[in-house]
């Protein structure tokens, strides 16, 4: 549901480059439809082309099978509404594989629209628009999930100030979730010294807490193996004196169960040889 809320966000105006790929063209007018029944329904994105297509857009990050009849009732409200038929789509952005059904086929019944999984999308041609909201979609386009494409958007939030900068990045790290770069995405700002309001945002101040926990974590666990080598080290000098550049390499490159391999050879070994010796 936070992926769906923050992905509508982007369409509260429609992002030009992403309309030309679905579409070939671009919005002409933007139209707000709600309808109010027992139901409130929102559709996504509806507008108007510039060649006069009544075009219906939804987002989803889920494999929901109730999507054809969601739509299918879309079909109708905005036909009753505007008197003309609906071009619809369903841009699909989830992690897993899509299994979206694209149609009603009952007897007396077909029905169909489109199903586009995000991911057969030129990311690059997102990337490069003016507009920042199809650079964040560009995230989530084939090809986009990359430490390039999240430099190239911070770098235009970087150029934002004051709220517009925090609500972007807060839109550009909960989709970035829907591709595990959330890490990523917080590394890379953190470079660029992006100044920002964490406090008073709670999501922010949860994501990159996070980052500030699991850097403590990986810190104590570097220490920990590095007390161990130490360890070893001082084993093997006190039971074969000075040791060659090619045992401190060995000792340097050594994880935690090859120190221990190391330690409990040393207990027969006669030799430097013996102790480094390959299973």
């Amino acid at each position: 549901m936070r992926y769906d809320t923050t992905l509508k966000t982007l369409f509260l105006a429609p992002p030009p480059q992403l309309l030309q790929l679905l579409v070939g063209g671009q919005a002409h007018t933007m139209l707000t439809v709600e309808y109010p029944t027992v139901q409130m329904r929102r559709p996504d994105l509806v507008v108007r082309l510039t060649d006069g297509r009544l075009y219906h857009l939804e987002l989803q990050s889920a494999n929901d099978p109730a999507m054809p009849w969601r739509m299918l009732e879309y079909y109708g409200l905005l036909y009753q509404r505007y008197g003309q038929q609906p071009l619809q789509h369903v841009l699909y952005v989830g992690e897993r594989p899509m299994t979206l059904v694209a149609q009603i086929d009952h007897t007396t019944l077909l029905f169909q629209y489109e199903a586009i999984d995000v991911r057969t999308l030129d990311g690059q041609l997102l990337l490069h628009s003016p507009v920042l909201e199809d650079n964040i979609l560009a995230l989530l386009c084939r090809e986009g999930a990359t430490r390039a494409t999240v430099q190239r958007i911070l770098a235009r939030i970087a150029s934002l100030s004051g709220t517009a900068q925090t609500e972007a990045l807060t839109t550009l790290l909960i989709l970035a979730g829907l591709r595990h770069l959330q890490p990523l995405v917080r590394e890379e700002t953190q470079q660029m010294a992006i100044t920002l309001d964490i406090e008073n945002n709670p999501f922010l101040r949860d994501v990159f807490e996070e980052g500030r926990q699991e850097g403590r974590q990986e810190g104590r666990q570097e220490g920990q193996i590095e007390g161990e080598r130490a360890l070893v080290r001082r084993q093997l000098e006190r039971r074969f004196g000075v040791l060659p550049a090619w045992v401190e390499e060995h000792i340097a490159a050594a994880d935690t169960p090859a120190l221990e391999q190391l330690g409990l050879r040393l207990l027969d070994a006669t030799s430097l040889e013996e102790v480094f010796r390959t299973p």
